[in-house]
């Protein structure tokens, strides 16, 4: 199953597509969620928090090791490092300073506030087999973006299972 999300310019064009939607047979629903990590059409801070932290902090970590090999300042416990080229020091630092910057560039992009979509939307839940058929509806009806994310997978021969165990 996928829970497809679509933005429209204005609640008139959100009305016909939830009518059009229910003529498919498929049930449209609300689509505010409590939990923004959930909402395909809302886009996440931290990604940018990610990107920021993970290059200052690769470029501090680089400057850091290089300073360390230049004798500049000396840190304790960190000398059998300095045992390495001095380019793989740089390179070690860029990555070690990447991996700490990202993460603390992460978690302060998720204690951020997720922007609102003013915009009017419709969520529905659709079976895997009909992800393409509703997206084109959506996009027919005037939908100005369509989202989707995968909810939960079914095996292929589920509605075959269910049907030959209905009939016994």
């Amino acid at each position: 199953m996928r829970r497809i999300v679509a933005t429209f310019d204005d609640s008139e064009e959100t009305t016909e597509a939830k009518q059009a939607l229910r003529e498919a047979g498929l049930e449209p629903d609300e689509p505010d969620i409590d939990n923004p990590f959930f909402d395909p059409a809302t886009k996440m801070p931290e990604r940018r928090g990610l990107l920021w932290g993970g290059l200052l902090g690769g470029l501090i970590g680089a400057v850091l090791l290089f300073m360390m090999d230049q004798n500049m300042f000396w840190i304790p416990r960190i000398s059998p490092i300095m045992t390495a080229g001095q380019y793989m020091l740089i390179l070690l630092g860029f990555g070690l300073g990447a991996a700490i910057g990202g993460f603390l560039g992460g978690v302060v992009g998720t204690s951020r506030q997720v922007t609102a979509l003013d915009q009017p939307r419709v969520a529905v839940m659709v079976p895997d087999n009909r992800v393409g058929e509703t997206e084109d509806l959506l996009r027919d009806q005037g939908a100005t973006a369509v989202d989707g994310t995968v909810t939960h997978h079914e095996h292929p021969q589920q509605t075959q299972a269910k049907s030959s165990t209905s009939t016994d």
